[in-house]
């Protein structure tokens, strides 16, 4: 049995929870927290260890996005890391402010928070909050393009169907595609 529970002991726990608001104002709130629980102790040669049931990390990262992909705000919060020098980042995620998600996003990230620049847990964050953002919004700008018309080959804009042909579902000539958005099959 490749796959089974004999002899497995848990050692580590990651959520990552994101959540999407819708507000007043018209932009979008998307909110995002890494947590790390150890299941066994963890030794550290310079400080106390992380003791079984308690958590290594617990950051969160908010972005404010408008409805044309493009961040206006940012905050990050590091509550819990094994490092004091790991909160010294929060501010570099302003960094982010008027960055636009679509086509090379992540290359920009990396290219303004990458390496020593800022915490890989928060910038791991970063894609799920887009792709939280992505899947938040898609009623509403779906339900805009609509309003123009029903075929999708004439939206004025295109974004709407950016995840055609990025995934096996929506790929060219699938049924998903065939079904739903008949044109552009």
């Amino acid at each position: 049995m490749i796959f089974g529970d004999d002899g497995r002991e848990l050692t580590h726990t990651r959520e990552i929870v994101c959540k999407a608001y819708r507000r007043r104002d018209s932009l979008w709130e998307i909110e995002g927290r890494v947590s790390d629980e150890k299941a066994q102790e963890v030794p550290f040669r310079s400080r106390p260890p992380v003791k079984a049931g308690e958590n290594i990390h617990q950051m969160s990262l908010t972005l404010i996005i408008d409805n044309d992909f493009t961040i206006q705000a940012v905050q990050a919060t590091v509550s819990t890391a094994p490092w004091p020098e790991c909160g010294e980042t929060e501010t570099a995620y302003r960094k982010l402010v008027g960055l636009r998600i679509g086509p090379g996003f992540s290359q920009q990230v990396r290219k303004l928070l990458g390496g020593s620049l800022a915490c890989a847990h928060l910038n791991n964050l970063i894609g799920e909050l887009a792709n939280t953002y992505v899947q938040a919004s898609w009623p509403d700008r779906w339900a805009r393009q609509w309003t123009y018309t029903a075929d999708p080959r004439h939206w004025p804009d295109q974004r709407t169907l950016a995840f055609v042909g990025q995934c096996h579902a929506w790929r060219e000539g699938g049924e998903a595609l065939s079904s739903e958005y008949p044109e552009l099959a």
